[in-house]
């Protein structure tokens, strides 16, 4: 078995929220709950589920973007959760992000050739010919030229930003990247253009992902895994052709039957969870997905289900006391 390049071990992070004029702290946000998982070496694990459940706060914290609460990082076997100044630079350069906004994620002062040689410096690699050679190099593996290096990101359309984002991520042969809704503002045309290219930069160069999204056609193309979020919590994590051919997880049943069928125009296998999230600030008892749960019973409100293996399948997991029973 490969060992995993990535692990999360029980990462937990919290948030104060503002209190407001007359009061100095609000409650206490829930952003992410003893969240446990693994990517390895070329995989490509998709963690998806509703608005605010958790997936960029976990990923961020799990880059060293958010210091954690709680919990493990582990790197290649070396844990890094408390690494800080040389200690993380490896991991820094090891681990790359490609964010959701192409626009605000570059500097508007920065031509693109400096933008895309930024980690190369901040790294001290090569020399200014060198890196003007790797930035060159790169923007031609994302399909644009060396030309463009000294255009402004205003100069470019929002697909060609997001590939100089990518350029930027690639440009120090990482190892992971981490791309939080790298097309969810892009075009539906330009979409499929960008996960192409990611999908052959995996193949092409052995990179791992890590790829936070709320749309369950970009999760059918581009994953090998998947963990479902729920209230800062993953409730099921299952290989993607088991998880789109037999949810375990009512959560799960229900996002599959919100997606839109082509040429319908409504959604034809029924409606998405009902009623409202939760607030991450008072989260229910017993199973957190219980008050929206069309399977829930008494035993749902008072016992949390912890996230087991789903019998006969040891390498699916899903946190439901009903876990065993097929759709």
């Amino acid at each position: 078995m490969t060992a995993p390049l990535i692990e999360a071990e029980g990462i937990t992070k919290r948030f104060e929220a503002s209190g407001g004029l007359l009061r100095r702290s609000g409650p206490t946000v829930y952003a992410v709950n003893g969240v446990s998982f693994s990517v390895a070496p070329g995989e490509t694990l998709a963690l998806i589920g509703e608005s605010g459940c958790g997936k960029t706060t976990l990923a961020r914290t799990v880059a060293r973007l958010y210091p954690a609460d709680g919990g493990r990082v582990r790197f290649k076997g070396e844990d890094v959760t408390q690494a800080r100044g040389k200690a993380l630079k490896p991991f820094r350069r090891a681990v790359q992000m490609v964010f959701q906004d192409p626009y605000g994620a570059l500097d508007p002062r920065l031509t693109a050739g400096a933008i895309v040689a930024e980690p190369l410096v901040i790294h001290r690699v090569g020399n200014r010919r060198s890196r003007r050679d790797r930035v060159a190099e790169m923007m031609a593996t994302v399909g644009l030229s060396a030309a463009q290096m000294t255009r402004y990101p205003h100069e470019f359309s929002g697909g060609q930003r997001q590939r100089l984002g990518i350029a930027r991520a690639i440009a120090l042969d990482p190892e992971l990247i981490v791309a939080d809704e790298p097309v969810s503002a892009l075009d539906v045309s330009v979409q499929s253009q960008i996960l192409n290219l990611m999908r052959d930069l995996a193949r092409d160069r052995g990179l791992a992902y890590l790829f936070i999204t709320h749309d369950l056609a970009v999760v059918n193309f581009i994953a090998d895994r998947v963990a479902v979020m729920y209230l800062g919590e993953i409730v099921e994590l299952s290989d993607r052709d088991a998880l789109f051919a037999d949810p375990r997880h009512p959560y799960t049943r229900t996002l599959m039957r919100a997606v839109p069928v082509p040429g319908h125009g409504k959604r034809a296998r029924g409606a998405g969870p009902a009623g409202e999230v939760p607030s991450p600030t008072d989260i229910p008892a017993g199973c957190p997905f219980h008050p929206r749960c069309p399977r829930a019973e008494a035993v749902c409100s008072t016992e949390k289900p912890p996230l087991e293996p789903i019998a006969g399948q040891p390498q699916r997991r899903a946190a439901c006391h009903f876990r065993d029973e097929a759709a």
